[in-house]
């Protein structure tokens, strides 16, 4: 006798796909894995499978079961394996951001034989994001057929993700508890709070400062914490890392002279960067004759660079998989680039007038005033809106060159300009920089 959900099951299948069921007949040659009357690369075309049924009320595929005649023709016992690691890598780099689905294995009744060896794959709704493809499409279903998602209607979900839930506070799917290095999280409280002590369970404590989200299935890293406390937040969120690129020239032409990418949890990601630029060869460094013997001049504020790192990490857009913060330093200015434009209304004549900004990551910006720079003594963030001003007066009171910021697209860059020195080879640039 049939068990219940294996009758209902039955009875979807033998209806044909529809909006929530798509039936997939599996051929294996040798450890390829492939289906049967459809070309193209696999992987990703089950993606697209997932990617919709997510985006519209999630919904059930079914291994082993021909969709032209909806005959149970199963899968090979000893491809079991194989298979299921097939589905969780479809899920987890052919699908931003990544989508865990419920794999279940069943004995569907044949027509005329035994019962033959199924895998059901249960994909849940997106609570909280707007999954899209690895090459960067947001489809829906509509009936048996996935079709990409209007332009108004993928602004209206996208808009009513985030503000349900900003993407600091949601849960990074796939993440666990032991993502979370302890010893760090240990070091921040003890910082932050005097007379603390390690808690008896940590997911509450945890929860209540939003680094952990508490689901039916247990504690998840929301990805503020995934951000702030893992040793590879890369590893659980897309482009979550730095790239530093250094040139002899001025043109990004991929003739590096030095490059870097620059991991880990975001503090460490600052300080490091910092440290780079302040002691990488290529951030000149000039001696110059100047009264009484030869001094040397830097040829941008530490606290200015700084501040153009902290400033991309907080406010890039963290919802853009797969880009990162990149870096570049050329003989005469450093490029700093974040993926995402400004947020909410803020524009560039804003922030040089020195506007009070809505700030994209509240709660990461927060965290930041916790975290104290080697640079400057004070915390990475500043009072709102006086880190970017400082920025700009000690840039331009030592090269004499305004920084310059523009949106290019979906990302924001920033370039700071080197002291122009006096080419005779004595003296201080024409504006000094003074102290921070």
């Amino acid at each position: 006798m049939l068990m219940p959900k294996v009758t209902a099951l039955m009875s979807s299948i033998r209806a044909g796909e529809d909006t929530e069921l798509e039936l997939r007949e599996v051929v294996f040659r040798e450890d390829r894995v492939s289906f049967a009357s459809q070309e193209g690369r696999t992987a990703p075309k089950l993606a697209e499978v997932f990617v919709s049924m997510a985006n519209t009320r999630g919904g059930t595929v079914v291994m082993g079961v021909r969709d032209s005649d909806r005959a149970v023709v199963g899968i090979d016992t000893g491809k079991r394996d194989l298979l299921e690691q097939f589905v969780i890598n479809a899920a987890t780099n052919n699908c931003n951001p990544m989508i865990v689905p419920a794999l279940n294995w069943e004995y569907l009744p044949a027509e005329g034989g035994a019962p033959k060896l199924c895998l059901i794959i249960e994909i849940p709704p997106a609570m909280f994001d707007v999954h899209q493809t690895s090459d960067g499409r947001y489809l829906q279903r509509i009936g048996s057929h996935r079709r990409l998602i209007p332009p108004e209607r993928l602004a209206r979900m996208l808009s009513a993700r985030r503000l349900a839930s900003p993407v600091e506070e949601r849960p990074v799917i796939g993440s666990s508890l032991d993502d979370l290095d302890k010893c760090r999280l240990k070091k921040y409280f003890r910082t932050r709070f005097q007379d603390w002590s390690p808690p008896d369970e940590w997911a509450p404590a945890l929860a209540a400062h939003k680094l952990v989200v508490l689901t039916d299935a247990g504690p998840v890293p929301t990805h503020l914490g995934i951000l702030l406390f893992a040793e590879q937040p890369e590893q659980h969120v897309h482009g979550a890392y730095i790239d530093v690129a250094s040139y002899k020239h001025d043109t990004p032409d991929g003739n590096t002279a030095d490059s870097e990418r620059i991991t880990g949890p975001l503090p460490e990601q600052i300080a490091r960067a910092s440290t780079y630029l302040r002691v990488s060869p290529l951030t000149p460094t000039v001696s110059r004759k100047d009264g009484d013997g030869r001094h040397d001049y830097p040829s941008y504020s530490d606290r200015a660079l700084q501040e153009a790192i902290v400033n991309a990490v907080v406010h890039r857009d963290y919802e853009i998989g797969g880009s990162q913060i990149i870096i570049r330093l050329f003989p005469g200015r450093i490029e700093f680039r974040n993926p995402g434009a400004l947020h909410n209304t803020l524009t560039v004549e804003n922030l040089y007038a020195g506007c009070q900004p809505v700030r994209r990551n509240q709660l990461l910006a927060g965290f930041m005033r916790d975290y104290k720079s080697t640079v400057t003594g004070g915390s990475f963030m500043e009072a709102r809106g006086e880190g970017f001003l400082n920025l700009v007066r000690d840039s331009l009171r030592l090269s004499g060159r305004r920084p310059e910021l523009e949106q290019i697209g979906d990302a924001t860059k920033l370039t700071i300009y080197a002291a122009q020195y006096p080419e005779d080879g004595t003296g201080p640039p024409p504006l000094h920089p003074g102290k921070p």
